[in-house]
């Protein structure tokens, strides 16, 4: 089912963002299931069979005839917006502990390398969004571990600004010291090339650690976050 959608649409000379556009889809989402990485409704297969003006049976034997026949029925026009929103929810995890392996690869078309590792996008009002300049540049993550309680509790989805490479003022980063990525405080230590990776829940994870600014990669600021209250 994937390779046909993916072997149709070459053949028509559409590109992902074109029949996403036509289908009424997130090109996202489409490359998720020519990936295989997200199964195919009997909705969204008409769709897309409509916005490749093929049958669905040509890009799917997943439904029983009849079915199809059915779905065809229903009205072709959309609305004309996809499912995208404002930001892009990664699922790879940044850790306020041990931390995570970060490998985030944009293609020139703005995808991702690999598709698994978005599920979907946020989306704000734009009273929200007027604060944030750099909006196509904040990417969603969730976070795991504690070293950031009390502010960042376990579960917590972060917004970070990715043009934000320099880690002053002192605030809140994603980051990689060597063991994958995580979110902590940083602070630049005046007049020298060392900086702090701060830990708010010291109680635990004890006094920060002093590193040299070349070894620390940081991916971005914490703009704003996300955390259910129980």
């Amino acid at each position: 089912m994937a390779n046909n959608i993916r072997v149709v649409r070459k053949q028509k000379h559409m590109t992902l963002e074109e029949l996403a556009e036509a289908a009424g889809l997130s090109h996202t989402f489409i490359s998720r299931i020519e990936g295989g990485k997200r199964g195919l409704s009997l909705e969204n297969a008409i769709k897309i069979a409509r916005a490749l003006n093929v049958e669905p049976s040509e890009i799917t034997n997943e439904f029983a005839h009849e079915d199809l026949e059915r779905a065809a029925e229903m009205p072709a026009h959309h609305s004309g917006h996809t499912v995208e929103g404002d930001v892009e929810n990664l699922t790879i995890q940044s850790g306020a502990g041990g931390g995570g392996l970060l490998s985030v690869e944009y293609r020139d078309d703005g995808m991702l390398v690999d598709p698994a590792m978005s599920d979907g996008f946020w989306t704000f009002p734009d009273s929200i969004k007027a604060g944030w300049r750099n909006l196509e540049h904040i990417k969603a993550m969730p976070v795991t571990g504690d070293s950031m309680e009390p502010t960042l509790s376990k579960g917590s989805t972060v917004f970070v600004d990715t043009t934000h490479l320099h880690p002053s003022p002192e605030d809140i980063y994603a980051l990689d010291y060597g063991d994958g990525l995580v979110v902590k405080r940083l602070k630049l230590v005046p007049r020298s090339d060392k900086i702090l990776i701060i830990s708010d829940n010291r109680e635990r994870y004890g006094e920060p650690d002093e590193l040299l600014r070349e070894d620390v990669r940081v991916y971005g600021r914490v703009v704003a976050w996300f955390q259910w209250r129980g």
